[in-house]
């Protein structure tokens, strides 16, 4: 191993040390923004979470952004690739942050190390599905911890951000700003003549009619619009059938992830040369097709989206910081 690929290897793993021992000389406690995403391995669509971090950093300057991965697989291949210099010397654009990321829970008390402070943690799903409400249910216990005296409270001021789309009757509220962000999609797909279909994740367990809704507002924008999951109803096969079955549906398609990340659905499920991707299919079913590979991270105004929805809940929780340090 040669010294440059030695440096790199030691730089992050004495970055990702830092990040869990104790600072006895502790600084300022800044209020802190956790941002939840269920994480990447592919290197390429690292760049849609950076994208939402940085423009977080920017509208909240006098706060403390962390990222947090929710995929206990995906923070052990990073925890594995920041003991592997060839690999961080292969992809320089991945900042130690990466190598070192903690789930939501060592997250959040890596920030209470420093003592109680507010702290948002925003969800960076789309809808909320199952990721969604663990993470709601992770936040509203740590903050439902009370102890004897107020000072000893380990999350004082903590609170956790809508998805995308909202969670239940508030959903409604935000498919106008997500009609705005695909907006970009669906003009390309109707310059080309092609229908737009994005892939979303989906749970099969939970309602997701959401979807349904969401597609009816595209329509209103571009009538040939389709939205299909990966683990719900309708499944890309059900999109494929009902395209084919539609004598005026175009016979192009502009495929597209509904995800924040154009990570391993979007390469393998979307846009891979597999019998069974959505790609093959509608090919075989006598469609033209383009893959977008971008995830839905890399688009300002979709990541803008995350921040309204943190301006709300900074809104709620500092109200409650108030009435305490009022008391």
């Amino acid at each position: 191993m040669n010294r440059m690929l030695l440096c790199a290897a030691v730089v992050a793993v004495l970055v990702c040390a830092m990040q869990v021992a104790p600072a006895y000389d502790r600084p300022e406690r800044k209020p802190a923004i956790v941002l939840a995403a269920f994480g990447t391995t592919e290197v390429g669509a690292v760049k849609s979470i950076l994208n939402i971090k940085n423009r977080v950093e920017a509208a909240f300057p006098g706060y403390d952004v962390r990222l947090a991965f929710t995929s206990n697989i995906i923070r052990g291949i990073w925890h594995e690739r920041a003991q592997d210099a060839a690999f961080q010397a292969e992809n320089p654009g991945i900042p130690a942050e990466v190598y070192c990321v903690g789930n939501v829970f060592s997250t959040l008390a890596r920030l209470q190390e420093d003592g109680g402070r507010l702290i948002l943690v925003q969800s960076l799903h789309v809808t909320d599905g199952e990721e969604y409400n663990d993470l709601a249910t992770l936040v509203a216990t740590v903050g439902g911890y009370k102890t004897a005296k107020f000072a000893r409270q380990p999350f004082p001021w903590i609170g956790v951000g809508e998805p995308a789309l909202g969670v239940g009757d508030g959903q409604d509220a935000y498919l106008n700003r997500v009609v705005q962000a695909l907006t970009p999609l669906m003009d390309r797909a109707k310059a080309d003549n092609a229908a737009l279909v994005l892939m979303a994740h989906g749970n099969e367990h939970l309602n997701q009619s959401v979807f349904g809704k969401l597609e009816t507002t595209l329509r209103k924008h571009y009538p040939a619009t389709y939205i299909g999951t990966v683990e719900a109803a309708p499944l890309g096969e059900d999109v494929v059938a009902a395209m084919k079955a539609d004598a005026a549906a175009p016979r192009k398609v502009l495929l597209a992830p509904m995800m924040i990340v154009a990570g391993d659905h979007t390469l393998n499920d979307m846009a891979s040369d597999e019998e069974d991707s959505w790609a093959s299919m509608f090919t075989a079913a006598g469609f033209e097709v383009d893959c977008h590979l971008e995830g839905l991270g890399s688009n300002d105004n979709w990541a803008d989206i995350y921040i309204e929805h943190l301006k709300t809940l900074e809104a709620k929780v500092q109200a409650q910081k108030t009435a305490d340090e009022a008391e």
